[in-house]
């Protein structure tokens, strides 16, 4: 009779390593997801600044020959 007690216990002790093996493995894929996720969102960043200052140097153009000479004359071309 003990030895169902043995084999309860280490079945018990089997299913507790299984477990925490299940739950490293899920906590590393989830912490990778999240590092991915971050590289992924400053990419996006950097891309969205070098647009929003393509967007505004555009804006910000001189209309005419004369004021591109100016701008160049002044120094903030």
């Amino acid at each position: 009779m003990i030895q169902y007690l043995y084999i309860g216990g280490g079945v018990i002790a089997l299913a507790f390593v299984v477990g925490l093996v299940w739950f490293a493995y899920r906590s590393g894929r989830n912490a990778a997801s999240i590092s991915s996720a971050k590289a992924s969102t400053d990419s996006a960043n950097v891309i969205t600044e070098k647009a929003e200052a393509m967007a505004q140097a555009q804006a910000d153009k001189p209309a005419t020959e004369d004021a591109v000479l100016a701008r160049l004359d002044g120094g903030t071309a």
